[in-house]
């Protein structure tokens, strides 16, 4: 009898000291929180040797960040869903995953032609709201990207930062990310066929005023002559407001019939005034586009065309139809025609991934 009541008493004395520990263990931790850090910028930089608007153009758009992502790859079955109008602020990306992904919310929030604010939202493994953000400076030829976020963490998570290098901690999958991003970039940068880069590009939808025709291979210059100047009048007339540079636009270039279904045009603002007659609006679409720079006279712009070509068959890279030549440089303010830039866009098929 008397060894039962030993017992009852060691172990309600054993129950007294674990209650005082885990009571003095929770009044330290609490005392920790009122001091611990909560608030965290952590940041990383690294310099890609690609095209500034190249590489911004691969972190605008939530869909290019899946192929660089260092999160991603951890999880293969990971389900994500966009909303919104990918690279305009207010699109959003939200991922579910196994333990290593977890599942959350990236919501594009702020658009500069050097920075982009984003803002991230966890739901698990635990719910947070997370500042994030990407500066872009650079040129054509290098570009700086700095990716950063401004962690805040709650009580007691901020304790468990205390004991640990959270710097480092969550700066490793950052500079991993930036490491996936430089290589994705310069292996865009500087494919070249013919001679010519091959940059993809995402290119936003865009309204044309232009005057439309089906044209003999050999009379595609005289049309071009001929209708340029009639659009760029009919578009002053009409008041229309002009957004970038006149444009070449292929849909057909049949050799064996020896005709082009093509058109010369204004990119416009608007989109929805009536066109005077032998004038039409057309609405180029959104998406990837395979994006040759030309420097030189027209007549030696089939290259450039031959070079897209040649990376399409390369890697198995679907065509649409459509086929756009930007006219960047005014030949009437520039006589030298090696310093005449037209960039050459193909647009690529919208289920076209190539073997990349």
């Amino acid at each position: 009898m008397n060894t039962t009541i030993e017992t009852k008493f060691t172990v309600m004395k054993f129950i007294k000291y674990l209650l005082y520990f885990v009571l003095g263990l929770a009044a330290l931790i609490g005392v920790f929180g009122i001091f611990a850090k909560n608030t965290y910028h952590i940041e990383r930089s690294i310099e890609i040797d690609a095209p500034r608007e190249l590489v911004y153009e691969q972190i605008r758009f939530f869909k290019n960040f899946n192929e660089w992502s260092p999160w991603l790859k951890l999880d293969p079955n990971v389900a994500v869903t966009y909303e919104g109008a990918d690279g305009e602020v207010g699109s959003s990306y939200s991922w579910s995953g196994n333990e290593n992904v977890g599942k959350g919310k990236e919501i594009l929030k702020a658009l500069s032609a050097d920075r982009i604010d984003l803002e991230l939202q966890f739901i698990e493994p635990f719910e947070s709201t997370i500042p994030a953000f990407f500066n872009v400076t650079g040129d054509t030829l290098k570009t700086k990207v700095s990716w950063g976020f401004d962690p805040h963490l709650p009580f007691p998570v901020n304790v468990w930062a205390m004991f640990t290098d959270i710097d480092k901690a969550m700066g490793t999958d950052y500079e991993r990310g930036l490491a996936f991003l430089k290589r994705r970039c310069e292996s865009i940068a500087h494919k070249k066929y013919n001679g010519y880069e091959i940059i993809e590009e995402e290119m936003s939808e865009t309204n044309y005023f232009c005057a439309k025709g089906t044209v003999k291979l050999d009379s595609i210059h005289h049309f071009f002559d001929l209708n340029l100047v009639k659009v760029m009048e009919a578009a002053n007339e009409g008041k229309l407001v002009l957004t970038g540079p006149p444009a070449g636009i292929y849909w057909s270039f049949d050799q064996s019939a020896g005709v082009s279904e093509i058109a010369v045009g204004v990119p416009v603002k608007e989109e929805t005034v009536k066109a005077p007659k032998d004038f039409s609006f057309f609405r180029a679409p959104g998406g990837k586009a395979l994006v040759v720079s030309f420097y030189g006279a027209y007549d030696s712009i089939h290259q450039a065309h031959t070079a897209i070509e040649k990376y399409c068959a390369a890697y198995s890279i679907g065509q649409s139809p459509l086929v756009i030549e930007s006219y960047i440089t005014d030949p009437a303010t520039e006589q030298d025609t090696s310093k005449w830039l037209t960039k050459v866009m193909y647009f690529t098929a919208p289920d076209s991934t190539g073997k990349k």
